[in-house]
């Protein structure tokens, strides 16, 4: 991913219409409101910052990509809702990256926020699994389709994230496709595509969560890390690999 400049605190802008399908997530399409999904916005020592999303683990827990985290001492956390005005904040001074998060290839990109106080679980708050201790693959298998959902930006050259939710659906890629465009280790990142209607993650979605399904229930399988400089090229996008950091995720949430 292109690293881009710090930006101050984004002013809100009020819901649109958006068509049925819109540049938001790059091509991708409105979506209902996912109750594991958190808007990330991340803040320094001088309350400048910019903004992402994570995915609820716990009713303490936000997992989110460690590049939100680094050089961060705030963070606004948005839940409850696909719309962004009617978002519920919360507001943390607590988070952990993984210790050995490289900030220049991305190596090790995740990190847990932890919540000054336990929310209530509701239908619309409530945590994502994830894969188990035991997971013996390498979660999520090459050409398995997941769902990814975020505020971000409306294409590369933007400014204004999505007032709406949006969702891309994505396949996985092979590794070495991956290694094509970025400095990853395999399998600790993966790479997936839309090569039908080439939607992409954006500037404003890194942390967000890719989730596979088992049975009909969403499982946490990546964090979305790595994008090109242009979204809507139909290059990949690169994910680190939840399977890889399970243990490291008990160690710090007991989850």
């Amino acid at each position: 991913m292109k690293q881009f400049a710090v930006l101050t605190l984004l002013v809100t802008l009020g819901v649109q219409a958006l068509p049925d399908r819109s540049p938001y997530i790059v091509n991708g399409y409105p979506v209902a409101h996912q109750p594991y999904n958190a808007y990330v916005q991340y803040l320094n020592a001088v309350n400048a910052g910019y903004f992402g999303g994570g995915s609820i683990i716990s009713n303490r827990h936000i997992i989110t990509a460690a590049q939100n985290i680094y050089g961060f001492v705030r963070w606004d956390i948005g839940l409850g809702s696909n719309v962004y005005n009617q978002l519920s904040m919360l507001t943390t001074t607590m988070a952990t990256f993984h210790p050995n998060f490289n900030t220049v290839t991305r190596a090790n990109d995740i990190g847990i926020i932890t919540l000054m106080n336990a929310i209530s679980l509701t239908s619309t708050i409530a945590p994502i699994s994830m894969p188990s201790l035991q997971e013996q693959y390498q979660l999520p298998l090459e050409n398995e389709q997941g769902t990814i959902v975020g505020f971000g930006l409306t294409s590369s050259q933007s400014t204004a994230r999505s007032d709406i939710l949006i969702r891309s659906f994505q396949r996985v890629t092979a590794g070495v496709r991956c290694q094509q465009y970025y400095l990853i280790t395999i399998p600790n990142h993966f790479c997936a595509e839309d090569t039908t209607e080439i939607s992409n993650i954006c500037n404003g979605d890194i942390g967000a969560g890719f989730a596979t399904y088992s049975g009909n229930s969403p499982l946490l399988t990546g964090i979305a890390s790595l994008i090109t400089s242009n979204c809507a090229s139909g290059t990949p996008s690169a994910y680190t690999r939840i399977v890889p950091y399970r243990q490291w995720i008990q160690q710090v949430t007991g989850v």
